[in-house]
């Protein structure tokens, strides 16, 4: 009766067990599939709004972004968007919709090593890929037109890329760090990439950009040793922060088609004696702080608007040459700023005074000190204006006398 009962017991076992291999497969399948849902996304890690992923909630190695996303990042600089900060991902895909890739979209995704950029991006965004170390090789599509600042900067292992004929902004700095553009530098002092000059940091002495280049990227020649530097009649734009920190720099000559030239270009320039520039200038930002031996400069006719503090800590001699009744002799008599008038017939105009507006703090001592060279000449200020005595007041204009 025992022996027929655990025959019973053994058979009924060995049936469970074979059923259960039959429908759930070896233990060895079960941790594969677990192992691969575990490793690539799912739809539900996605936040997107109105064709913008917003961010990534998930934790796989393999990302595949959803069909219909427009843009990748959108965010704020520095954001975390789940795709930047992340040393998990190794690889993503990005569908055929997606047309930019957002500011900082996969910034320090340390491990990412394989990324697909679809034929219809038209824009990289600022830092889109900065500090991805593991890049090694990126291909940028035709249909691409622009990368901006610091795009791959630091890249560490980035050797290899595709730019198109295409692309015809690349920003400030946007493979800064990157052993392509190192490879790029020892090859030649000036690197220029679709008529876009976008490094000279290796440039020194005497340089003339060559007919052609149309841009100057940001950064492009900042902190390098060049002196002199002519400009191609080619050249339309220069990029914010071109020149910064050329310690060295004395003499730059730009011909009349530079339309643009942005802030910071020639900051902290503190050898910089001559800057010629161009007559279809039309704005002026700040881009000359600190370029203290500049002592002299002709604003361009042109010029419509002008940065109030663009001259700040230039020399104390520094004069502007303006056009009579242009935006530029509007803003020097305004701004205290010292100026002599270029009249129609082209030659420049010997005033017998410059006009002043007291601001806060302002004596006579102080105005005679720095127009003048010695506070004692205020009498001469006095004498002038006809003054009474030594008050005045905020606001009040008073003619100096020229030095």
């Amino acid at each position: 009766m025992n022996i027929m009962n655990n025959k019973v017991l053994l058979s009924g076992l060995i049936t469970i067990l074979i059923i259960s291999l039959m429908g759930f497969g070896s233990p060895k399948d079960v941790k594969a599939k677990d192992v691969k849902a575990e490793g690539t996304s799912k739809s539900s890690d996605f936040v997107i709004e109105d064709g913008v992923l917003k961010k990534y909630k998930g934790s796989a190695t393999e990302v595949i972004i959803p069909d219909g996303v427009i843009e990748i990042g959108g965010g704020e600089a520095l954001a975390n968007n789940g795709l930047n900060y992340n040393n998990t991902i190794t690889k993503v895909v990005i569908p055929d919709s997606v047309t930019k890739i957002g500011m900082c979209a996969f910034y320090m995704s340390s491990g990412l090593s394989e990324i697909n950029i679809p034929e219809n991006v038209t824009t990289i965004g600022q830092g889109a890929f900065s500090d991805c170390d593991s890049l090694s090789e990126i291909r940028i599509p035709e249909s691409t037109t622009t990368i901006g600042m610091e795009a791959f900067s630091f890249c560490r292992n980035l050797s290899k890329i595709n730019i198109p004929e295409s692309v015809t902004t690349i920003g400030g700095n946007a493979f800064l760090g990157t052993p392509w553009l190192k490879a790029k530098d020892a090859e030649s002092d000036l690197v220029i990439v679709n008529n876009i000059l976008i490094s000279a940091r290796n440039a020194k002495g005497e340089v003339i950009v060559p007919e052609g280049v149309t841009k100057l990227a940001g950064s492009s020649m900042s902190f390098s040793a060049i002196i002199k530097v002519t400009l191609p009649e080619s050249l339309i734009e220069i990029g914010g922060s071109a020149f910064t920190s050329c310690g060295k720099l004395k003499e730059v000559y730009m011909k009349d088609n530079v339309e643009v030239i942005g802030d910071y270009a020639f900051e902290q320039c503190k050898s910089l004696e001559v800057l010629q520039l161009s007559n279809k200038l039309t704005e002026i930002g700040d881009i000359f702080s600190r370029c203290k031996r500049l002592k002299t400069l002709e604003i361009p006719k042109s010029v419509k608007k002008i940065y109030k503090y663009i001259f700040l800590e230039c020399a104390d001699s520094f004069t502007i040459l303006v056009h009579e009744n242009s935006a530029a002799h509007k803003y020097a008599k305004e701004n205290n700023v010292r100026y002599k008038v270029i009249g129609a017939d082209g030659k420049i105009q010997m005033p017998t005074y410059t006009e002043v507006k007291i601001k806060k703090g302002d004596t006579l001592w102080k105005i005679s000190n720095k127009y003048l060279g010695k506070g004692n000449r205020f009498k001469e200020i006095i004498k002038l204006n006809n003054l009474k005595n030594t008050t005045i007041h905020v606001g009040q204009k008073l003619k100096i006398p020229v030095k």
